[in-house]
């Protein structure tokens, strides 16, 4: 019996070729591109003032790097990379014939598929898009990306407006702070000495009804803004700071009419 699939019609994939391909990704984006072999892994390209531009799965097959990343990104991907390519031997490939399809019942059947930010998610593989066995039952991912506190730029995050270890980022595996230069690094490496991170996304849950950029508020203090609701879960950008305590499971979050409540889903990657 065949495996059902779901194809996420939102996202594109970008096939990065070329003799150079390796060397000249090495150097720009935030993950250790010398690892991936048969797994895939996270990573992202950030501005040089280390704001998160583009986050993306990037895999290798044979000699060429498929890059999984937001459908309404990708002309500004090419663009930017293509900036950055000068005279390197790269070629870059939008792959329509290409599509992301996952499974949240597959990862003992496949586990190099399994999604390198975390196993929850499921598997995720980069099959022809004319793939006869998936349902368009989209929807279902969605909601479990968001209880999962997981956060994509394009989906959840404006390009350009969050440092990466806001969107958890360092949690989820995509930052190698080991593997040398890349775009950012120097910001981003001070902020992780430092632990100097204010905010951060976070998921939560509630049964009211919640507009984009509404505030949060903790002791009469906003302390952060809903970023998307999906039934009963949502993620928001908060200060951490502010509910990190030993009661924090009970602190009572509302909004500013004090009409509203939401109780925090601090995921299983988040610090203790």
């Amino acid at each position: 019996m065949k495996k059902k699939l779901t194809k996420l019609s939102n996202r594109s994939i970008l096939s990065v070729s070329g003799k150079d391909s390796e060397q000249f990704l090495q150097g720009i984006v935030t993950c250790d591109i010398k690892n991936i072999r048969k797994r895939s892994s996270y990573g992202s390209i950030l501005t040089p003032q280390g704001k998160l531009l583009y986050d993306f799965i990037i895999s290798k097959i044979n000699n060429n790097f498929l890059i999984d990343t937001s459908e309404s990104n990708m002309d500004s991907l090419i663009k930017l990379l293509n900036i950055y390519k000068l005279r390197s031997e790269v070629s870059l490939d939008k792959r329509d014939d290409l599509s992301v399809f996952v499974s949240m019942d597959n990862k003992k059947e496949n586990p190099n598929a399994v999604d390198p930010r975390i196993s929850k998610l499921g598997t995720r593989e980069i099959l022809d898009s004319n793939n006869e066995f998936f349902n368009s039952d989209q929807d279902s991912y969605e909601k479990q990306k968001i209880k999962l506190g997981i956060a994509e730029v394009g989906s959840e995050i404006k390009s350009g407006e969050l440092f990466p270890m806001e969107a958890n980022l360092d949690y989820l595996k995509g930052i190698d702070f080991k593997k040398g230069c890349f775009i950012g690094q120097e910001v981003t490496s001070r902020m992780y000495r430092k632990g100097k991170v204010k905010k951060r996304i976070i998921a939560f849950e509630s049964k009211d009804t919640f507009t984009s950029n509404e505030e949060l508020v903790y002791n009469n203090q906003t302390i952060g803004a809903v970023i998307k609701k999906i039934d009963d879960y949502g993620l928001a950008l908060v200060k951490i700071e502010k509910i990190i305590n030993p009661e924090r499971e009970k602190i009572k979050i509302t909004t500013k009419n004090n009409d509203k409540n939401v109780i925090f889903v601090f995921p299983d990657f988040f610090s203790e």
